[in-house]
């Protein structure tokens, strides 16, 4: 059975503006598939207009900044290094991105699970050092928590 991992962020305080809120940079050697992404909000106000979810990849050639790195923990298969370099709560973006889909998410209390069928997964390039991520777009400033559910493709 394949390794599975489960990366997620510290709670973040997104402002107004689109944000990086996780990153998996995957290394030249693989690439990885998404099973399962999560996204939470604690918004103050329920007239406040939705957010905007998007996921999608990047190459890395402008990366952003990250506000830390983000926690991995293993939660199925033999024990492996999960050989990625991850990223969280970006204070600056990348310019680089391919969106590959989006969602309106209510900031007020608004959640969001998506589980992608197997088979269908999203996947990050796997010719370069590219990453998968996920990038919210707020109008208040809401705290957010992400995970991402993924193994190597």
């Amino acid at each position: 059975m394949d390794a599975i991992y489960v990366t997620k962020n510290t709670v973040f305080a997104a402002t107004a503006g689109a944000k990086t809120v996780l990153k998996l940079v995957t290394p030249t050697s693989f690439n990885i598939k998404i099973h399962e992404l999560k996204l939470s909000m604690d918004g103050v106000t329920a007239s406040a207009v939705p957010a905007t979810v998007e996921w999608g990849t990047s190459d890395e050639t402008t990366a952003g900044t990250g506000g830390g790195t983000a926690v991995t923990t293993q939660v199925k298969g033999r024990a492996q290094a999960h050989g990625l370099t991850v990223t969280q709560n970006h204070t600056a973006e990348g310019t680089t991105y391919t969106i590959h889909d989006g969602i309106f998410v209510p900031q007020f209390m608004g959640i969001l699970v998506l589980q992608n069928p197997l088979g269908l997964e999203n996947e990050s390039p796997g010719d370069n050092a590219d990453s998968f991520l996920v990038r919210i777009n707020v109008t208040a400033n809401v705290n957010v928590l992400c995970s991402v559910k993924w193994s190597r493709a």
